[in-house]
């Protein structure tokens, strides 16, 4: 099969209109105002994602440290074994989350515009 010059107009003209979409309305996400932590399913801290600060939670296994800098949050340190959600980095953008699982710790970005659940598996 041949690849002839209409099949390469065409792809040319997807990549200008991918890339004029991308220019226009961006990746679509917001970038949140507050973070949320929480511990067992229960909210323990709430924090404005526009102020640098850390804080400190207590989880089954110890203390976790959850860091906020330049609007954007990430787990310093937790108690956990393997280290997993020291290693997922920042997050920044409104419904995104970095989970110590064994220390039942969340810290999830909210926004003024926040979805809520996004499916339900039963």
């Amino acid at each position: 099969m041949r690849i002839t010059l209409g099949d390469k107009i065409l792809v040319a003209a997807l990549f200008v209109l991918n890339g004029w979409l991308f220019m226009n309305w961006g990746v679509g996400f917001d970038r949140g105002n507050w973070v949320v932590i929480q511990v067992d399913q229960k909210e323990v801290a709430r924090l404005a994602l526009d102020t640098d600060q850390i804080t400190h939670v207590k989880g089954p296994l110890g203390l976790t440290e959850v860091e906020v800098k330049q609007g954007q949050a990430r787990i310093v340190r937790s108690p956990c074994k393997n280290k997993v959600c020291i290693k997922s980095g920042y997050i920044r953008y409104a419904d995104r989350l970095a989970a110590c699982i064994p220390n039942r710790v969340v810290v999830r970005i909210v926004g003024e515009l926040h979805r809520g659940v996004d499916a339900v598996v039963g």
